[in-house]
C-alpha cells in the first residue's frame, strides 16, 4: 500500500510539474509587430484542417529571427472552439537549446462556419533565433485554452 501512495504522489507531482502550452504572449519567446520587418523573406506555410479545427501558420525569417501570423477557423459545431499550437527550438547562450518549445498562437475561434470565416493573428517576432518551427490544430475553450490538440505536426515550415 505505501509503495502505491509513493507512485501515486510522484505520478501527481509530474503532472503538476508540467509546463502547460503557454500562449506566445506569456513568455519572452515572441512579441507583436504591426508588419513584417524589412529584410525577411517569405519561408512559406503549414496548415491542417483536423476535427473541425483549421489552422494555418505563415513564417518569415531574417538570420533565423523568425516572424509568424496565424489563422484559425472552427468549422464544425462540437462544443470547442479552434485554436494552433506552435512548436519551435530557439538558439540562446551560445547555441541550439536541444529541445523544442510549445506555444499557443495568440488566435482562437469559436464562431462555427467555414475555413474561410476565422480570425487572424499577425504579426508576431521571434526574441530569439528559432528554428524547426511546426504547427498543429487544437480544440480550445472559450478563451483560447487548449483542450488537446491533433497528435500530427504541419513542417518545419
Amino acid at each position: 500500500m505505501r509503495r502505491i501512495l509513493i507512485a501515486g504522489a510522484a505520478a501527481v507531482g509530474l503532472l503538476l510539474g508540467m509546463p502547460g502550452a503557454a500562449n506566445a504572449h506569456d513568455t519572452d519567446d515572441w512579441y507583436d509587430v504591426g508588419s513584417v520587418p524589412s529584410g525577411y523573406g517569405y519561408v512559406g506555410s503549414s496548415s491542417s484542417h483536423v476535427s473541425g479545427v483549421y489552422q494555418q501558420v505563415r513564417m518569415w525569417r531574417s538570420n533565423n529571427y523568425v516572424v509568424l501570423s496565424g489563422y484559425v477557423s472552427d468549422t464544425k459545431t462540437d462544443g470547442y472552439c479552434g485554436t494552433a499550437q506552435i512548436r519551435y527550438e530557439i538558439y540562446d547562450n551560445g547555441g541550439w537549446v536541444g529541445h523544442s518549445h510549445y506555444r499557443r498562437m495568440p488566435v482562437h475561434d469559436c464562431t462555427t462556419g467555414t475555413t474561410g470565416d476565422g480570425h487572424w493573428k499577425t504579426y508576431v517576432k521571434s526574441t530569439y533565433k528559432v528554428r524547426n518551427v511546426s504547427a498543429r490544430a487544437c480544440h480550445a475553450n472559450s478563451s483560447g485554452g487548449i483542450i488537446h490538440c491533433e497528435s500530427g505536426w504541419h513542417g518545419p515550415i
